[in-house]
């Protein structure tokens, strides 16, 4: 995928995130099963970063379990990082924080740097990472924020399970790109509240190359597993690790 395609990728996301964070925020407050699993795993006084952390779904479901720890959400939309400070409120125990990172600038990770993260997670964010070279770029970012006894858990759309998201697929057309300049897989779709449509780039993940993607920044996965969703079946989660 060249520089000009992936880059008009970044802005309809970009902008989508912009235009619909309170009504998008709005169809988010529930944790996923998935999400939900994870955290029973979490210790209470463990450290988190989360890439991409919307309206903060993570950050209020660790605080209703009175986690102790330290969390720090990232996310690029200033607007739904304003949702997640105000629905989060002062909780009785744990340090949170949030910041505005976009994942799309060179350098992302620099401030992030450091930190001794227990868990990194990353739910529903590589699926809009346009372009192979770019993701890989992301993934080796996220690896030099870990450490070996670190885990990351991310876990990527499989919309193409749900018959009523097949119905939202677009045509590339619709903003000016040819399929030609895009990856296998890459999708665009359209989402709807009320009587707002937005439009969202997804990149649809396999089982193996989302492994290969984990492998290519020399991570070892240690856990697949499908969940969310009435089948089941709407999301692939994985757990990886740096080798020791």
């Amino acid at each position: 995928m060249d520089n000009s395609a992936r880059s008009k990728l970044v802005d309809i996301n970009r902008q989508f995130y912009d235009t619909f964070a309170p009504s998008f925020s709005a169809t988010r407050g529930r944790v996923q099963p998935g999400v939900r699993e994870l955290i029973g795993r979490f210790k209470k006084d463990t450290t988190v970063l989360d890439v991409g952390c919307g309206n903060g779904t993570l950050a209020r479901a660790l605080a209703s379990t009175g986690f102790e720890g330290s969390y720090l959400g990232v996310d690029l939309s200033a607007g739904l990082l304003s949702i997640a400070k105000a629905l989060l409120g002062e909780p009785t125990a744990g340090d949170y924080d949030f910041q505005q990172i976009d994942l799309a600038e060179p350098g992302w990770e620099a401030p992030l740097s450091g930190a001794p993260y227990n868990w990194l997670v990353s739910f529903a964010v590589l699926h809009h990472l346009p372009g192979e070279e770019f993701r890989q770029r992301i993934v080796r970012a996220i690896a030099g924020l870990t450490r070996p006894e670190s885990t990351v858990a991310v876990s990527v759309w499989q919309w193409q399970n749900s018959p009523r998201l097949r119905k939202r697929v677009v045509p590339w057309g619709t903003v000016g790109l040819d399929p030609a300049e895009l990856d296998e897989g890459d999708v665009l779709l359209d989402w709807r509240a009320g009587d707002q449509v937005g439009l969202r780039y997804v990149h649809t993940f396999t089982e193996t190359s989302l492994t290969g993607l984990a492998n290519h920044a020399g991570f070892e996965v240690r856990e697949s597993f499908y969940s969310d969703g009435k089948p089941g079946n709407l999301a692939l989660y994985q757990l990886w690790r740096l080798p020791a």
